[in-house]
């Protein structure tokens, strides 16, 4: 029987967060999903599988080679984020002088596949959505038949690097749950998190365009699971691993959704308490009473800016007055939230930074993060800090390829002095300090309040922070000398989303699914 081992591997030395690096070392450890999906896929494809998650384990390098010289697999597979490609790299090293078949995949590789299948310790890569790729690409190996049709395969041949089309999957149904029995569960948290604690995805995509994120092939279309199948999870969980809050990883969670879900967990009367991201005009007054009668305790929202202006310039598609109600209306039916804002973003002023810490005070959530704005590839952000001159056209392939490079720096001058600035005049605030005691119920909470505090008092922020990076075109690539081929077509283009984000919110607009909720 073919073996694969997975691994999510050391950030090693990882300043690619644009999260203060003083709060960056208290926020906890969460479970690698899809390591998780990959190895219940390959699992159910009949192929023995074990999990290696150095993070959670807090193993050395030296004990991760020992790992895979015990369980002696076939295929090494490796998650990797562009902010952590550095250790990703390092776990491919020592798989390939055991001798094993190494493969990358995660976010990173479907963003850079041409710069990552350059490194000697690379053997294969898969782009898109692996789950399929990768069963399909083991069975070739285990059967040595040929893996070139592999879609979603990226190979080298002939002293070419051949880059297969993203896989995607329709039926996201169809990819059984993640195989949690292989993660050390009790090794995860987080800091706003009961414990103990795992995330989930009830869907996959999202089909907004906001101006500083990058687009995944995940987000061709969005897909949701069956709420059936998430709350079989959900008991799956708790039965066997104790588990006290759920930390939905989904992008957005619109109204029917969020709806049935809730409907789903209150008619089975599975008692949980779950967090999850959503925007502001995704919510309404009789959804949130439902959703916190079925255990939502926290919800997460990208508010992002202050200014009105601003708000719109980075294309939210929201306004003010729509986070206020939203907040509002979640604090009315007993929901925590927990706001994102983004500081120095191309074009901002002090008044418009000093806009967004008013509004944050006005809002007054649980939780606030406050990051320095990232010109992320192929984002209206980073075309606008090229054209601004603020960063290099190929500054993220040469950093990618291992040239060292100077920080990107703030696209507004001081802006890392004023998500300090942020933090402190939000958090340190009597009124708010005051709430934080009176919220303290265990020895747990003592603790995190404990550390958010030592982080907010010593806040450091890496001047060379950023974080995962988007994709480089065809035309980039070839003219910057890449010999290599594409198999199909060139990665997901954000254009094409268009379309797809006008039908979303058409739908959104034809259903109510909240006039026929149940009282409560």
């Amino acid at each position: 029987m073919l073996k694969v081992q997975l691994i999510r591997y050391h950030d090693l030395d990882n300043t690619n967060t644009r999260l203060a690096q003083s709060l960056n070392e208290k926020q906890g450890v969460l479970p690698p999903l899809g390591l998780g999906y990959i190895a219940s896929s390959l699992e159910k494809a009949g192929f023995e599988v074990d999990i290696i998650d150095a993070i959670a384990l807090a193993i050395s390098k030296e004990e991760v080679s020992k790992r895979i010289k015990e369980f002696d697999p076939h295929i090494v597979g490796i998650t990797a984020m562009t902010p952590t490609i550095k250790g990703a790299f390092e776990a491919a090293e020592v798989a390939k002088k055991l001798g094993k078949i190494t493969i990358i995949g995660g976010v990173h590789m479907s963003i850079f596949p041409l710069e990552t299948l350059q490194r000697n310790s690379v053997d294969f890569g898969i782009v898109g959505e692996g789950e399929e790729s990768m069963v399909q690409f083991c069975k070739a190996i285990e059967n040595d038949d040929s893996y070139e049709n592999v879609e979603g395969l990226c190979y080298k041949k002939d002293g070419r690097i051949i880059i297969g089309q993203p896989k995607f999957i329709s039926d996201v149904d169809s990819v059984p749950m993640p195989s949690y029995h292989l993660l050390p569960m009790k090794k995860y948290s987080s800091i706003i998190g009961l414990h103990p604690t795992s995330t989930m995805m009830g869907s996959r995509g999202c089909p907004y365009l906001c101006g500083f994120c990058y687009k995944t092939p995940s987000d061709k279309k969005y897909r949701t699971r069956s709420v059936e199948s998430i709350v079989d999870e959900i008991e799956y969980l708790i039965k066997n691993h104790g588990i006290k809050e759920i930390m939905f990883y989904d992008d957005i969670m619109p109204q029917q959704y969020a709806a049935d879900l809730s409907n789903e967990i209150i008619k089975r009367n599975v008692k949980i308490s779950w967090q999850t991201p959503e925007r502001v005009n995704l919510v309404n007054p009789d959804l949130l009473k439902l959703m916190a009668k079925a255990g939502c305790r926290i919800l997460r929202f990208g508010v992002e800016q202050g200014d009105p202006e601003q708000m719109a310039f980075v294309e939210k598609r929201i306004n003010p007055e729509q986070v206020k109600e939203a907040f509002r209306e979640a604090k009315k039916a007993g929901i925590n939230t927990f706001a994102y804002f983004i500081i120095g973003y191309v074009n901002e002023t002090e008044k418009t930074m000093q806009a967004t810490i008013d509004l944050a005070k006005e809002l007054d959530p649980r939780y606030v993060m406050f990051t320095k704005a990232t010109p992320l590839p192929n984002t209206p952000l980073m075309q606008q800090a090229v054209e601004q001159g603020l960063i290099e056209p190929d500054y993220w392939t040469r950093f990618v390829l291992g040239e060292k490079l100077s920080p990107i720096k703030p696209l507004v001058p001081d802006a890392d002095l004023w998500v300090r600035k942020a933090y402190r005049s939000f958090y340190l605030r009597p009124r708010k300090i005051f709430q934080q005691m009176l919220r303290i119920r265990s020895f747990d909470d003592l603790k995190k309040n404990f550390d958010g505090l030592i982080g907010i008092l010593s806040f450091k922020i890496r001047e060379d922070a950023f974080t995962v990076i988007k994709k480089r075109t065809y035309d980039d690539r070839m003219k910057q000398g890449g010999n290599m081929i594409y198999s199909s077509s060139p990665l997901l283009e954000i254009a094409n989303l268009q379309d797809n984000l006008e039908s979303f919110e058409q739908d959104l607009n034809q259903d109510n699914p909240t006039t026929n909720l149940p009282k409560v």
